[in-house]
Protein backbone atom coordinates (compact mmCIF):
# COMPACT_ATOMS: atom_id res chain seq x y z
CA UNK A 1 0.00 0.00 0.00
CA UNK A 2 2.62 2.29 0.79
CA UNK A 3 4.44 1.58 -2.70
CA UNK A 4 1.87 1.52 -4.71
CA UNK A 5 0.80 4.21 -7.25
CA UNK A 6 -1.03 7.04 -6.52
CA UNK A 7 -5.10 6.88 -7.43
CA UNK A 8 -6.76 9.99 -8.54
CA UNK A 9 -9.13 9.76 -5.16
CA UNK A 10 -5.92 10.16 -2.52
CA UNK A 11 -4.71 13.06 -5.24
CA UNK A 12 -8.24 14.56 -5.02
CA UNK A 13 -7.96 14.33 -0.95
CA UNK A 14 -5.11 15.53 -0.37
CA UNK A 15 -5.56 18.86 -2.97
CA UNK A 16 -9.05 19.35 -0.83
CA UNK A 17 -7.27 19.38 2.49
CA UNK A 18 -4.80 22.39 1.55
CA UNK A 19 -4.93 25.31 3.67
CA UNK A 20 -6.20 28.56 1.34
CA UNK A 21 -4.48 31.67 2.53
CA UNK A 22 -1.69 29.98 3.19
CA UNK A 23 1.42 31.88 1.56
CA UNK A 24 2.76 30.31 -1.17
CA UNK A 25 6.47 28.74 -1.98
CA UNK A 26 8.96 29.52 -4.21
CA UNK A 27 6.87 28.89 -7.44
CA UNK A 28 4.48 31.33 -6.54
CA UNK A 29 1.72 29.43 -6.67
CA UNK A 30 -0.89 29.12 -4.27
CA UNK A 31 -2.86 26.38 -2.93
CA UNK A 32 -6.28 27.36 -3.99
CA UNK A 33 -4.67 27.67 -7.67
CA UNK A 34 -4.82 23.63 -7.21
CA UNK A 35 -8.40 23.38 -6.23
CA UNK A 36 -9.84 26.21 -8.18
CA UNK A 37 -8.04 24.61 -11.83
CA UNK A 38 -8.33 20.84 -10.35
CA UNK A 39 -10.04 19.31 -13.27
CA UNK A 40 -7.95 21.04 -15.83
CA UNK A 41 -4.52 19.88 -13.73
CA UNK A 42 -5.32 16.49 -11.88
CA UNK A 43 -4.55 14.18 -14.74
CA UNK A 44 -1.25 15.89 -15.37
CA UNK A 45 -0.10 15.98 -11.78
CA UNK A 46 -1.13 12.59 -11.13
CA UNK A 47 1.31 11.55 -13.54
CA UNK A 48 3.85 13.57 -11.82
CA UNK A 49 3.23 12.43 -8.68
CA UNK A 50 3.23 9.12 -9.89
CA UNK A 51 6.72 9.46 -11.65
CA UNK A 52 8.27 10.91 -8.52
CA UNK A 53 6.88 7.41 -5.66
CA UNK A 54 7.56 5.09 -8.52
CA UNK A 55 11.37 6.67 -9.40
CA UNK A 56 11.66 7.72 -5.49
CA UNK A 57 12.99 11.45 -7.64
CA UNK A 58 11.71 14.59 -6.43
CA UNK A 59 11.95 17.44 -9.00
CA UNK A 60 15.02 20.13 -7.85
CA UNK A 61 11.64 22.85 -7.02
CA UNK A 62 10.66 20.56 -4.37
CA UNK A 63 13.98 21.36 -2.87
CA UNK A 64 13.48 25.02 -2.53
CA UNK A 65 11.56 26.66 0.21
CA UNK A 66 11.37 30.17 1.61
CA UNK A 67 12.63 30.81 5.35
CA UNK A 68 11.00 33.11 7.11
CA UNK A 69 10.87 34.07 10.96
CA UNK A 70 7.66 34.51 13.10
CA UNK A 71 7.35 35.82 16.23
CA UNK A 72 6.17 32.72 18.29
CA UNK A 73 3.54 34.96 20.50
CA UNK A 74 3.06 38.33 22.00
CA UNK A 75 6.68 38.97 23.55
CA UNK A 76 9.80 40.92 23.01
CA UNK A 77 11.77 41.24 19.93
CA UNK A 78 14.40 38.74 21.43
CA UNK A 79 15.32 36.09 18.59
CA UNK A 80 14.48 33.40 21.01
CA UNK A 81 10.75 34.33 20.43
CA UNK A 82 10.91 33.95 16.90
CA UNK A 83 10.29 30.34 14.91
CA UNK A 84 11.51 29.85 11.58
CA UNK A 85 9.06 28.24 8.63
CA UNK A 86 9.75 26.90 5.50
CA UNK A 87 7.34 28.08 2.98
CA UNK A 88 7.27 25.39 0.45
CA UNK A 89 5.52 24.46 -3.07
CA UNK A 90 1.98 23.29 -2.99
CA UNK A 91 2.69 19.89 -5.38
CA UNK A 92 4.69 19.34 -2.77
CA UNK A 93 2.92 20.01 0.10
CA UNK A 94 0.15 17.74 -2.23
CA UNK A 95 3.21 15.23 -2.86
CA UNK A 96 4.23 14.89 1.47
CA UNK A 97 0.21 15.38 1.96
CA UNK A 98 -0.15 11.61 0.20
CA UNK A 99 2.44 10.51 1.80
CA UNK A 100 1.79 10.91 5.27
CA UNK A 101 -1.95 9.63 5.03
CA UNK A 102 -1.07 6.77 3.76
CA UNK A 103 1.49 6.01 6.66
CA UNK A 104 -0.92 7.40 9.14
CA UNK A 105 -3.00 4.10 7.92
CA UNK A 106 -0.24 1.82 9.32
CA UNK A 107 0.94 4.14 13.21
CA UNK A 108 -1.56 2.17 15.21
CA UNK A 109 -0.14 -1.35 14.18
CA UNK A 110 3.61 -0.15 15.06
CA UNK A 111 3.36 2.43 17.85
CA UNK A 112 2.27 1.27 21.33
CA UNK A 113 -0.83 1.49 22.74
CA UNK A 114 -0.10 3.88 25.24
CA UNK A 115 1.42 6.47 22.97
CA UNK A 116 -1.98 8.30 22.17
CA UNK A 117 -1.20 12.29 20.75
CA UNK A 118 -0.75 12.74 17.48
CA UNK A 119 -2.28 9.39 16.12
CA UNK A 120 -5.41 8.67 14.63
CA UNK A 121 -8.56 6.91 16.49
CA UNK A 122 -6.08 7.88 19.32
CA UNK A 123 -6.78 10.36 21.89
CA UNK A 124 -4.82 12.06 25.06
CA UNK A 125 -7.37 11.80 27.13
CA UNK A 126 -7.74 7.61 27.26
CA UNK A 127 -4.10 8.34 29.18
CA UNK A 128 -5.87 10.50 31.37
CA UNK A 129 -8.87 7.92 32.27
CA UNK A 130 -5.99 5.60 32.89
CA UNK A 131 -4.11 8.09 35.26
CA UNK A 132 -7.53 8.45 37.18
CA UNK A 133 -7.89 4.72 37.29
CA UNK A 134 -4.56 3.90 38.78
CA UNK A 135 -5.11 6.81 40.85
CA UNK A 136 -8.14 5.66 42.20
CA UNK A 137 -7.07 1.89 42.84
CA UNK A 138 -3.80 3.21 44.93
CA UNK A 139 -6.11 5.74 46.93
CA UNK A 140 -8.39 2.27 47.89
CA UNK A 141 -5.08 0.62 48.36
CA UNK A 142 -2.67 3.15 49.85
CA UNK A 143 -0.30 0.23 51.25
CA UNK A 144 0.47 -0.32 47.58
CA UNK A 145 3.68 1.50 46.19
CA UNK A 146 2.89 4.47 43.35
CA UNK A 147 4.43 6.88 41.30
CA UNK A 148 3.53 8.69 38.71
CA UNK A 149 5.60 10.24 35.25
CA UNK A 150 4.25 12.62 33.22
CA UNK A 151 6.96 13.46 29.95
CA UNK A 152 6.12 15.81 27.33
CA UNK A 153 8.97 16.05 24.68
CA UNK A 154 9.91 19.58 24.07
CA UNK A 155 10.70 20.16 20.72
CA UNK A 156 10.72 16.84 19.51
CA UNK A 157 10.68 16.85 16.01
CA UNK A 158 14.59 18.70 16.77
CA UNK A 159 15.34 15.47 18.27
CA UNK A 160 14.55 12.41 16.14
CA UNK A 161 17.07 10.10 15.35
CA UNK A 162 16.58 9.90 11.70
CA UNK A 163 18.97 7.08 11.07
CA UNK A 164 17.60 5.18 13.58
CA UNK A 165 14.03 6.24 12.17
CA UNK A 166 15.18 4.95 9.16
CA UNK A 167 16.24 1.52 10.29
CA UNK A 168 13.26 1.19 12.11
CA UNK A 169 11.53 1.36 8.68
CA UNK A 170 13.47 -0.97 7.03
CA UNK A 171 13.03 -3.30 10.12
CA UNK A 172 9.44 -3.10 9.73
CA UNK A 173 9.10 -3.69 6.19
CA UNK A 174 7.67 -0.11 5.20
CA UNK A 175 9.23 -0.82 1.78
CA UNK A 176 12.47 0.25 0.04
CA UNK A 177 10.83 3.26 -2.79
CA UNK A 178 9.09 4.24 0.25
CA UNK A 179 11.87 4.94 2.72
CA UNK A 180 13.61 6.29 -0.30
CA UNK A 181 10.87 9.00 -0.43
CA UNK A 182 11.03 9.85 3.33
CA UNK A 183 14.95 10.48 3.10
CA UNK A 184 14.22 12.85 -0.02
CA UNK A 185 11.33 14.53 1.45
Amino acid sequence: MLEERITMMELTEAIKKQKNGKAPGPDGIPAEMYKTLQDSLSNTLLEVVNEVLMEAKIPKSWMEAYITLILKEDTDLQIKNYRPISLLNSDYKIFASIMAERLKRFLNQFIHIDQNGFLPKRQIKDNMRINLNTLEYYEANPEKQMALIFLDVQKAFDNVNWKFMLAQMEEMDFGERFIKMIKIL
